[in-house]
Order: structure tokens, then sequence, then C-alpha cells
């Protein structure tokens, strides 16, 4: 049952990221998309990695992803604009909430580190909720 609700999370967040995502091309996208396609890649070999029992391929996923987010980091600290798809007023509470996303991603590492199924899945759903309920506030 948590495998199917973790599939139906992850092909809801495919369908959400893949509608803005693959007309352009990445580089020209701005950072945050980057980083959403970044992350899109992660989640997918996550899922991979979770069905295959191969809990060794997620971090390496994370990296490009990580790479993104502190270019992310320092563009913010360094007052360059970082443009959302919608509702841009609301950009503290974006950043608020990645923040807690990554803080979350991880938590997701340490258990696949440390080879624990269950807080992996629990982990990945929990991302993957948090990947949808962002995406009604702040995509297209």
């Amino acid at each position: 049952m948590r495998l199917t609700s973790l599939m139906v999370s992850f092909a809801v967040l495919f369908f959400a990221i893949g509608r803005g995502a693959s007309a352009q091309p990445l580089e020209s996208k701005n950072l945050i998309q980057k980083e959403m396609l970044a992350l899109d890649s992660a989640l997918k070999v996550t899922i991979d990695a979770i069905v295959l029992n191969e809990l060794g391929r997620i971090h390496p996923a994370f990296e490009e992803a990580h790479r993104i987010r502190q270019q992310v980091e320092q563009a913010i600290k360094g007052d360059r604009k970082i443009l959302l798809p919608r509702n841009q007023k609301r950009f503290k509470e974006y950043v608020r909430l990645d923040n807690k996303f990554h803080r979350d991603i991880e938590l997701l590492l340490r258990a696949a580190k440390k080879n624990k199924m269950a807080a992996v899945q629990r982990q990945t759903h929990l991302l993957l909720d948090a990947c949808v309920r962002c995406h009604a506030i702040f995509w297209k």
C-alpha cells in the first residue's frame, strides 16, 4: 500500500514537473527551475533504488541538485533575483519550505546510507508530498 501511494505521488510530481520543463533546455531555465529538474532526476533514481533495493544509488543521484542548491543560496545571499513561476510575493515562504525540503533530503540520504529501507520509503513519501504541495503554491 505504501509503495502504491509513493508511486502515485511520484506520478503526480512527474506530471507537474514534466509539463513545464520539457520544452526548454536546462541551460535556459532560471536557477530554481534548474534545481527542480535536478531534484526530479534524483527522485526518479530514488524510486528506482527503492524498487530495486539498491539504496546506494540514492546519494550520488542528489549531487547535481546539491550543487545547484549551493548556487541558489549564493544568488539569494548576493541579492540576485530568483524568479518563481508563480506567487513571487511569497518568496520568503518558498525559501522556508525549500530549506525544510533540503533538511528532509538529508534525512533521506542518512537513511539510505544506513540501508534503512522503511525510513527511506517514509522520507521519499514525505518529499514527494512536499513537492506536490509546493508546486500547488508556486508552480504555474
